[in-house]
């Protein structure tokens, strides 16, 4: 993607680090963050059904993780990352930095997540530098597919074209095996 050593980057939506870490472990400096947990979030999400939640956070959440820590903070101590990753709370919807702020935000399996898609989109896209980028990476149709099959629940397919209609950016949309990549881009 192109990200000098030291660019500054942000990762929306932390869960137990993977995105940070990664990040932070090929030289840049890392801040990420999400919403403060809210007590009433379980009760139902946008796009998970209530009867569901319980199941849906754990599967999603520690499906093949076993013998790994949900800390962030944690695993990025374990691979010598932690002084590269600032944690911040944070809402999608109104990013707490100045305009062109970032080289670079990721989000890794987050914006189906996010109620409001067009207003988050914009403010990351806000405060993204000129030369910056966007990656969003989220599951594709066949893993939607197969997951509902097996465990029943579903969550929506999401596209960041289905949610900015705007002439200034350029979308590339990287299908794989499970998810798809998303590289959006100033122009």
């Amino acid at each position: 993607m192109n990200l000098a050593k030291n660019s500054k980057v942000l990762d929306i939506g932390t869960g137990f680090g993977a995105m940070a870490i990664l990040l932070a472990i090929n030289g840049l400096n890392v801040i990420t963050g999400q919403p403060e947990e809210d007590p009433d979030q379980n009760k139902h999400e946008e796009n998970h059904g209530e009867h569901q939640e319980t199941y849906h956070h754990e599967h999603h959440e520690l499906r093949n993780h076993q013998g790994y820590s949900l800390d962030w903070e944690e695993n990025a101590k374990t691979v010598g990352v932690e002084n590269q990753i600032k944690f911040q709370q944070l809402s999608i919807q109104n990013l707490p930095f100045s305009d062109n702020y970032f080289d670079g935000l990721f989000m890794y399996d987050t914006l189906q997540h996010v109620k409001n898609k067009q207003t988050s989109l914009n403010d990351c896209i806000r405060v993204i530098k000129p030369s910056g980028l966007i990656c969003v990476i989220e599951w594709n149709e066949k893993s939607i597919k197969a997951d509902y099959e097996k465990h029943g629940f579903k969550i929506d397919y999401i596209d960041p074209k289905d949610f900015l209609k705007r002439e200034d950016i350029l979308i590339e949309t990287h299908p794989g095996e499970y998810v798809n990549i998303f590289i959006i881009r100033k122009i």
